[in-house]
């Protein structure tokens, strides 16, 4: 079967033609929890990336670090053992991160309700650097975005780099992230995350059963990464990521073949849907849109 997670890359002159398209919004985000959310001192319109930067910020309140000197670049990242970026820290590249910038207000803010706007993150950390879990190969894996461990208002996230950059992943950030926050609230983690975890424990499987994508839909994994489909949480993440991009046609393919992933599927989805956000609403029109590279 076909590997569903597998990403599509985009050519770098289509990535900068879409680059080019812009939009504003009228809103200002209100955050319901507490994250520092202040300019860096050295940002200064005239170029366009700062430019973007202070756009965002003055339509809605987000702060986007690309500035790999700026302490904040470093002092809560260092302080979460789980995640290790290369200690010679890149920034995005310039052209990735404006890309990156123009999803979030395009592909992120506005598929939002209105009233969910608080769950946004108010900070967005932006690097070239892949973000690994783990010390080693034999047992690491590589986040597709990351939250703080303080602060449900810092979304880090890495990989952006001009060549083969990859629009899929950089959708797949915001609901990966946002779907970490959710499961967060205690409401949302008894009623959808618990059982999540419960349905593979009263199948009985387990990650070490998992040594190819066949094997991971059998047991109800989206990936065949023994090392993040142990993690519960990363395993619940992943199931947001794959229902806000993957074509309903594939989903339908892997739930013919696998009625845990389905049931794990479900709840995720169901939480979102609790939270006012469709899932299905946000797929379709990932489907449609301009930055999704099977549209060019």
């Amino acid at each position: 079967m076909k590997n569903t997670i597998k990403i599509t890359r985009l050519a770098i002159l289509v990535v900068f033609t879409i680059y080019l398209a812009s939009c504003s919004s009228e809103s200002t985000l209100e955050a319901d929890y507490v994250a520092p959310n202040e300019l860096p001192d050295n940002i200064v319109a005239g170029t366009p990336l700062t430019d973007r930067i202070l756009q965002l910020y003055n339509d809605f309140g987000i702060v986007v670090y690309t500035d790999v000197t700026d302490p904040r670049m470093y002092k809560d990242l260092v302080s979460e053992e789980a995640l290790n970026i290369a200690s010679e820290r890149m920034p995005a590249d310039t052209v990735a991160a404006l890309i990156y910038m123009d999803m979030i207000e395009k592909e992120f803010i506005s598929s939002l309700p209105s009233d969910k706007a608080h769950v946004i993150p108010r900070n967005f950390y932006l690097f070239k650097n892949d973000l690994v879990a783990g010390t080693s190969a034999w047992n690491s894996y590589e986040y597709i975005s990351k939250l703080w461990y303080n602060s449900n208002g810092d979304l880090t996230v890495g990989s952006l780099k001009n060549v083969g950059l990859d629009s899929v992943k950089m959708k797949q950030t915001f609901y990966y992230g946002l779907s970490n926050i959710l499961r967060n609230d205690p409401v949302n983690n008894s009623s959808f995350y618990s059982p999540f975890v419960d349905i593979k424990t009263d199948a009985a499987v387990y990650y070490w059963q998992v040594n190819s994508l066949e094997q991971a839909y059998e047991k109800g994994f989206l990936s065949a990464n023994q090392n993040l489909i142990k993690s519960d949480q990363q395993d619940f993440d992943l199931f947001a990521a794959w229902a806000a991009t993957t074509p309903p046609h594939i989903k339908d393919s892997v739930f013919n073949v696998s009625s845990l992933v389905k049931r794990k599927y479900d709840l995720v989805k169901s939480m979102f849907k609790q939270e006012g956000i469709d899932l299905d609403v946000v797929n379709q029109n990932w489907q449609d849109s301009m930055f999704n590279p099977k549209n060019h």
